[in-house]
């Protein structure tokens, strides 16, 4: 059993926030469709990488979906929407805002024929405001809402993160707000629209950096790996390479300072609090960057063992390698129909009683469009080889 296995999920997304929320749905044992235009989502260009024809971008968010191609351009096309649109629980698309009106797909227009349809709509700037008609992009969402301006060394120039953490945190705000609305209509009956954007969900996790200039009405600074309000909180280079420590507490500072040998640290009235040794930061580092200096990190490591926050900073060959990645299956293999074993980072959602499953690899183009319209909408073959040939669907 899983916890949305009788949930169909109809997804119009594309490129990151919308299917990376549709897969979590589909990991979570909901059907997820996939439908795609003639073009086919645009990430499956985005390489290389590319593993049998397929852009590893595109693998990445993809897993234990149905995949069809559909031209919505078509009166044909649109007609079978709406049509799986009235078989299924909850419908994800991250058009422009507007852009599913003109189709006769929108919200109001589904939910007068399917009113159990949770409708969550996605994109750069949401539904509303003076900034909705404009597209978004993940770097140009950091731009804007302000994480690039924190991110980076203090004399650098402002930095993205490296992955596209405004869509990734975009999709989950998706998959929490869609589970939600799950879970309300069991009383209301009715579904509900959502309405999802990168930007809200990029501010949305400023958290304490948002939260420290709210109060003090200060521009907070870059600290590259150091922390605004915690102090030693950062990276430190040792004999034969990086690590970091994180001590989170006076407790913990002194059992930093009796590892690296300097108890009177612990003692000296600079750095007594942490609210000390935030004011003396610079005096502090200064001392501590030296001493890091004279072992290799293992040594380092061995000796901190478990009395606070530390470790390396690792390559992704060696994330990948560690014993502790594998015996917490967040690395698994799917079979591929042109790859063959595929490896995929796997589910950070570890559930008891409802595990998570991985039951499809990420579709082909088109490779089941075929069969959906077939099982699910009841078309003959004769019917959806007219289809085909008027373009109005794509199949393999």
């Amino acid at each position: 059993m899983q916890p949305l296995q009788n949930i169909r999920v109809l997804d119009l997304s594309r490129v990151l926030a919308g299917p990376y929320c549709t897969m979590v749905l589909g990991d979570l044992g909901a059907e997820v469709i996939k439908v795609e235009p003639p073009e086919g989502d645009e990430t499956r260009g985005w390489g290389p990488p590319f593993a049998g024809g397929e852009s590893a971008y595109y693998l990445c968010v993809n897993r234990n979906k149905r995949g069809m191609v559909v031209n919505l351009k078509t009166e044909d096309g649109r007609n079978i929407l709406r049509e799986l649109a009235l078989k299924s629980d909850v419908l994800v698309e991250n058009f422009r805002p507007g852009t599913l009106k003109k189709f006769g797909l929108d919200y109001e227009t589904l939910h007068g024929l399917n009113p159990r349809l949770v409708f969550c709509s996605i994109s750069g700037f949401g539904q509303t405001g003076p900034l909705r008609d404009m597209p978004g992009y993940d770097f140009m969402i950091q731009a804007m809402g302000g994480i690039m301006s924190i991110t980076g060394e203090p004399e650098g120039e402002p930095m993205k993160v490296g992955v596209a953490v405004a869509d990734l945190f975009a999709g989950q705000n998706a998959v929490i707000a869609i589970l939600a609305a799950l879970q309300a209509r069991t009383f209301t009956g009715e579904g509900q629209f959502i309405d999802i954007a990168l930007f809200d969900s990029q501010l949305g996790w400023l958290a304490n950096v948002a939260s420290n200039f709210l109060i003090s009405g200060r521009n907070p600074k870059r600290y590259g790996n150091a922390h605004a309000n915690i102090v030693p909180y950062q990276s430190f280079r040792a004999k034969d390479g990086w690590l970091v420590v994180a001590v989170g507490n006076d407790k913990q500072f002194e059992a930093f300072c009796a590892v690296i040998e300097k108890l009177e640290l612990a003692s000296d009235a600079r750095f007594m609090t942490n609210q000390a040794r935030v004011e003396n930061r610079e005096a502090l580092v200064f001392i501590l960057k030296p001493v890091f200096l004279e072992k290799s990190v293992d040594e380092w490591l061995s000796l901190i063992g478990d009395k606070f926050p530390c470790g390396p900073i690792n390559n992704f060959e060696q994330v990948f390698a560690m014993p502790h990645v594998e015996e917490r299956e967040m690395l698994v293999q799917m079979k591929h129909p042109t790859i063959g074993a595929l490896p995929l980072v796997g589910s950070s959602l570890k559930m008891g009683g409802t595990p998570i499953s991985y039951r499809l690899p990420p579709p082909l183009m088109g490779e089941h469009t075929n069969s959906i319209l077939k099982d699910l909408l009841g078309y003959s073959e004769e019917f959806t080889k007219g289809l085909v040939e008027k373009e109005c669907v794509k199949s393999l």
